[in-house]
């Protein structure tokens, strides 16, 4: 009778705990972007969302080593990612004479991104150690290296493994590390406070002010040291515009476990320290009732937390092939939201994404759009939040959607926007049902007005959606086709 009673109650729980999910989700699955053929040596890892709305992915070596190691993007609307650079094919790769033995983490601030890599063995066997690049403006002639024991600029805190990253408003990149089984702050900011204690692109010691205390490692990560370098801090979130110079800041790392029967893996938030006392940080383990966090063997576990405080999970196994978002509360997590995945071994949803191995996930800055980057499909899944978009008050501090003009219309109606600053710009027409009937820009376009007659001649009468997106941000209105 008690062990029927506790099926019970964990039934009711978890029937719970499935209708909030189902009443709560405002996303739908509406699309997806491939690797450019021949994709049989991608293996897309972990990627990061521009202030452009452009979607960064690296593949790696690091989980299968005959995977390339090479960086690519995907502008908004597309649906194939294009090349940025392969590490491969210009010979960075090579075991004896490049820099790049396995990329692994990614980030982007304003123009420039930042790839975090191990270098390649045997080239300084025993040791191998890691590095990193840093491309301005996007453009592979302007890369800075910074590294250690490689014969490029800098050697700094690059003695263990680098794993995800992620980089602060004020261009400070915060990594999960081997050593220690934790994470590392390094400077890549110009400005003074950073400069005295760090150059460019070097490890920020954990205190400067008190020589005396920089360890080389800050705390280790709840689940304690890693074991074979196979159980380690996979991914680092920070929240969106957070002051990482007030000792108020926050962050996470995920990690995975050594295996199935021994979880060492799960997500940490890190409390009470700041770039400049990175010492002062300490983990706690995230818990959620549901265990779903309790993450296992497979890796990376890439997580991001959006505008809202949601913390987003990406479950790479064959028990999970889900992303969900977390409500936080202290220590404590609550999934609300499932991005629809029609493997989800727990909630799986007919018209999900069919997610294979979800390695990463990454919000848009409005968290209007979710993308998550699927090592085992190769794919990337787009999902849309149906909620973003109504709040005109925050979209408008961005740019301006009008309403068009006349409406109703017949065949003709002229569409105005403005735009606060340069961007690249997409503006569609949809169904009612959210098919795409007409794109209409899909351009960089510069700060001020912009107009576009729209000729509806070959649609039929009906309600029509125009969407405008740039800068990360998207602004939807209904018009009225009458013949």
């Amino acid at each position: 009778m008690k062990h029927f009673l506790l099926s019970i109650i964990s039934l009711t729980l978890m029937l719970f705990s499935t209708i909030k999910i189902s009443a709560q989700n405002p996303w739908q699955y509406v699309g997806e972007i491939k690797f450019p053929d021949p994709d049989s040596t991608v293996f897309p890892l972990l990627g990061t969302l521009d202030d452009e709305m452009r979607l960064w992915v690296i593949s790696s070596k690091a989980q299968a080593p005959r995977a390339r190691n090479a960086v690519y993007y995907a502008d908004f609307g597309d649906t194939v990612f294009t090349k940025f650079i392969d590490f491969d094919e210009n010979g960075d790769s090579d075991t004896l004479a490049g820099n790049i033995g396995a990329l692994r983490g990614i980030a982007s601030l304003d123009k420039d991104l930042f790839l975090s890599f191990t270098i390649p063995y045997p080239k300084y066997s025993p040791n191998t150690v890691s590095g990193m690049y840093v491309y301005s403006n996007m453009d592979t002639n302007q890369v800075f290296k910074i590294g250690y024991q490689i014969g490029i600029s800098g050697t700094g805190g690059y003695g263990s493994f680098n794993h995800g990253i992620d980089i602060t408003p004020d261009s400070i990149i915060f990594a999960g590390i081997s050593f220690g089984t934790t994470f590392r702050v390094f400077n890549f900011s110009n400005s003074m406070k950073y400069s005295v204690v760090s150059p460019y692109g070097f490890w920020i010691p954990g205190n400067p002010s008190n020589p005396g205390e920089n360890n080389f490692s800050n705390q280790t990560e709840p689940g304690g040291l890693e074991s074979q370098g196979k159980d380690l801090p996979r991914d680092v979130a920070l929240v969106p515009g957070m002051d990482y110079t007030n000792s108020d800041s926050y962050f996470f790392t995920s990690r995975n476990s050594l295996a199935i029967d021994q979880l060492t893996g799960g997500i940490a938030i890190w409390q009470g320290g700041t770039t400049l006392s990175a010492l002062q940080y300490s983990p706690a383990r995230v818990e959620d009732f549901d265990g779903y966090l309790a993450l296992i063997d497979l890796w990376p576990c890439g997580i991001d937390v959006d505008v809202n405080g949601i913390l987003w999970v990406a479950g790479i196994d064959s028990t999970r092939r889900w992303v969900k978002g977390f409500e936080l509360d202290g220590i404590n997590a609550e999934a609300v939201y499932d991005l629809p995945s029609s493997n989800s071994m727990d909630f799986a949803d007919p018209s999900g994404a069919p997610m294979g191995g979800p390695s990463d996930v990454v919000l848009s800055s409005d968290a209007g759009y979710a993308f998550v980057i699927d090592a085992y499909a190769k794919r990337a899944w787009v999902f849309d939040n149906l909620t973003v978009g109504v709040n005109e008050e925050k979209l408008l501090r961005d740019f301006d959607l009008e309403q068009n003009y006349p409406n109703p219309f017949n065949p003709s109606t002229r569409i105005k926007f403005t735009l606060a600053k340069d961007s690249n710009v997409k503006l569609v027409v949809t169904d009612i049902l959210g098919r795409e009937v007409a794109a209409l820009v899909n351009e960089r376009l510069g700060a001020g007005q912009h107009t576009h007659i729209f000729n509806a001649s070959k649609l039929s009468s009906g309600v029509y959606l125009y969407t405008l997106s740039a800068g990360g941000v998207r602004l939807s209105r209904k018009m009225l086709l009458v013949k």
